[in-house]
């Protein structure tokens, strides 16, 4: 059977509603750093590495300018809660990463190098621990998604999808050549009691 040439145009339209951009500060004047993603209510979920300080400004779709305060980082996980109140996005649907198999098709939205609301696609190679040898700080024995989607500066914060548009991780990075997220349960067990 052939597959459609655009069959994730529509899926990745609806993810692209709800990722924002991450700017530093309380007015958004520096560029921005990474994607976010409008998880529940006025919580967005992006890297950790992306917010440097207590405050970030959500950069909506339409290019609106949100102030946010950080209220949760896990360093651990590289994830980061920003509270914007007043962003009105309509929150992600999530999936569950560990119902997927190996080269099940997926893909990112974020803004590399500038470029807003990029998509790219790979297959999912493994959602397990790295092996021995990636350093990673000791963060290789965590659980990650591992997938062949070109990450690039930007991504970082932003969703991993499955090909219906259900998040199943948050970008984190790059390690020889394969990127990395963070299981989208995870993200669930930072974000709990906040919202």
């Amino acid at each position: 059977m052939a597959m459609s040439t655009t069959f994730l145009s529509g899926p990745a339209e609806q993810l692209r509603a709800r990722v924002v951009g991450i700017a530093h500060g309380r007015r958004g004047r520096g560029a921005v750093g990474g994607a976010g993603i409008a998880w529940s209510g006025d919580l967005f979920v992006t890297s950790a590495h992306v917010v440097t300080g207590s405050h970030a400004t959500i950069v909506t779709p339409a290019g609106r300018a949100v102030p946010g305060e950080v209220v949760r980082r896990d360093a651990e996980r590289d994830i980061a809660v920003v509270r914007a109140p007043g962003a009105n996005l309509p929150a992600v649907v999530t999936g569950d990463p560990y119902g997927l198999r190996s080269g099940s098709l997926v893909f990112a939205v974020g803004h590399p190098f500038g470029v807003r609301d990029a998509v790219t696609v790979g297959v999912l190679q493994a959602v397990s621990p790295l092996p021995r040898g990636y350093g990673l700080n000791g963060k290789g024995s965590l659980v990650w998604i591992q997938a062949d989607v070109r990450f690039a500066p930007g991504n970082s914060g932003g969703p991993l999808a499955d090909a219906q548009g259900r998040v199943i991780g948050v970008a984190a990075m790059v390690v020889s050549g394969v990127a990395l997220a963070v299981p989208a349960p995870d993200v669930e067990r930072v974000l709990a009691g906040l919202t």
